[in-house]
């Protein structure tokens, strides 16, 4: 605005350049002042109006954002079922989560058990193994039980056949 009337100063002082003919310079600048003063005018109506639309614009985007942070009730509800459900599923998992862990340890509880007892069982077994003399026993069943040894025409001797076939009838056990 301090521009255009520097520009204004400076042509109405800048006009006086014809010598004798001032009075003309005069009336053209009172034309020209005119013409200016109409043209600063029409400027400053203009920046009133690009003032004022600029005010209505930024309310305008005002309300549009208030109105599109505004949430409607069904979003709303939408929202918090939607929340609710997904927190019981995330209930729900970490439930199973724990009932697996809880499975887990107790198979290892079971294993480690189960190992015990398979060490166990080879510990007894290699006593009785050790426990076990057959001499003793070969003694005892001939001294008290009356027990001879085969003579030679007791003895019977067979053949096997070469095809080694067998019926099997239950599942072999496992040590």
């Amino acid at each position: 605005m301090r521009q255009q009337e520097r520009e204004y100063y400076q042509k109405r002082t800048g006009s006086y350049i014809d010598g004798n003919t001032v009075r003309r310079v005069q009336e053209d600048h009172r034309r020209h002042s005119e013409q200016i003063h109409e043209e600063y005018l029409r400027q400053q109506k203009e920046e009133r109006e690009y003032r004022l639309r600029k005010r209505n614009a930024r309310a305008a985007a005002k309300r549009n954002q208030a109105q599109a942070l505004q949430m409607s009730p069904g979003y709303v509800l939408f929202l918090a079922v939607s929340m609710v459900l997904l927190m019981g599923v995330f209930g729900y998992y970490v439930q199973l989560q724990s009932e697996l862990n809880g499975y887990m340890k107790s198979v290892t509880g079971l294993e480690a058990d189960l190992l015990n007892l398979k060490n166990d069982n080879d510990a007894i077994q290699k006593k009785i193994n050790i426990s076990v003399d057959l001499e003793v026993i070969r003694e005892k069943a001939m001294q008290d039980l009356g027990m001879i040894y085969p003579e030679e025409k007791q003895i019977q001797y067979f053949e096997v056949e070469t095809n080694d076939y067998m019926n099997q009838y239950e599942d072999i056990p496992e040590r």
